[in-house]
Order: structure tokens, then sequence, then C-alpha cells
């Protein structure tokens, strides 16, 4: 049976990067879900108030099953990784990183003030770790901190500890507690 290694996380935090470097090390398969949803239109409409698709589940979740087929590791990058099929799914690894280098990202990439608030409020909040763990399952979702971190750091990680079972799954960053409010209030407002 095909497995699912997703690497989700805020944009920003280096999903993509890290996926498309660890598919090469693993000779695995890759799709990017944004990219996917965009080219193959897996959308209901796009939502002009906050600049973004309405992804049809369904199809994405048949369309990665489909893509599954074809490799024996898929590795699936996408901010709502959590999407894919449950049964496919070996792990999901949620990328994060520390808020005010998150801004800093984004605004390297043009964004908006209102979607970089959106994105960073997100990251703060754990927005990609909660909905994996509501899908899948807390022993399933693994966290790594980016902040300051090379992409072949990172890499070394997700080999070296979660996917050989090292690692310990679950939550374990908390930006609300790690990072002084006061800080964190303009992204949360």
């Amino acid at each position: 049976m095909p497995k699912i290694i997703v690497i989700s996380g805020t944009p920003g935090t280096g999903k993509t990067l890290v996926a498309k470097k660890l598919a090469e090390k693993l000779k695995a398969c890759y799709i990017n879900l944004s990219d996917m949803v965009i080219n193959e239109k897996l959308y209901v409409e796009y939502d002009e108030i906050r600049k973004s698709y309405v992804i049809d589940e369904e199809k994405v979740k048949t369309r990665l099953r489909e893509t599954a087929k074809s490799c024996d590791i898929l590795i699936v990058d996408g901010h709502y990784g959590e999407l894919a099929p449950r049964e496919l799914v070996d792990k999901i690894i949620v990328l994060r990183t520390d808020p005010l280098e998150l801004e800093k990202r984004l605004r390297k990439k043009g964004w908006s003030w209102e979607k970089i608030k959106e994105n960073v409020a997100a990251e703060i909040i754990g927005v990609c770790t909660v909905n994996a763990l509501e899908e899948h399952g807390e022993d399933k979702v693994y966290e790594i901190d980016t902040t300051n971190r090379s992409p072949e750091e990172i890499i070394e990680e997700i080999i070296n500890e979660v996917l050989i079972g090292k690692a310990v799954p679950g939550p374990r960053i908390d930006w609300l507690i790690l990072k002084p409010l006061e800080i964190l209030k303009k992204y949360l407002d």
C-alpha cells in the first residue's frame, strides 16, 4: 500500500523547499496541493475577500488517492495537507516558524498586511497542527521549528527522527507561551 508523508504548515514556513528536497532524497513522488487544486480546478469558487480558492475537499482526496497508486511514497506539500486520505497517511509533519520571522518572510514575498496578519495569526494559534490532529490523531502529527534552520537540517530531523519513529508525535510548539503577548498582539487584533 502506498504511503503519504504530508509536509504542512502556514505559508512561509518552508514547506515547498523542504518537501521537494525530501522527495528527492527519498526518491519519492511529490505533489504541491495548491498547484494541483488550481491547475486541475479542484475548487468550488474563488473567495475575493480572502483572495483564495475554496477547495473541493472530496475531489482533492480522490485525486490524491489516484496519485498515490503510482508511488511507493508520496510527499504532499500544502498548508491544508490534513486533507490527505487518512488511510494512506503515514506522517504529517507541520513546519512551524517564529511569528516575527514569519512576518519578515511574508513581507519579502510582497504580501499585504492583511494576508500577513491572517497567516501569522494562524501560525501563532497553530491552525495547521490543530487541523492535522483533528483529522489524523496525535500519533501521526509531528511539529518541527524551522526558525533559523537550513532545509538540510530540517530534512535530517525528518529522516533521522520522525520517519524512523524516534521523535515524539503531537503538538510541541506554543508561540503563546514562547513569545511575550505584547509582541504577538498586533497579529491577533
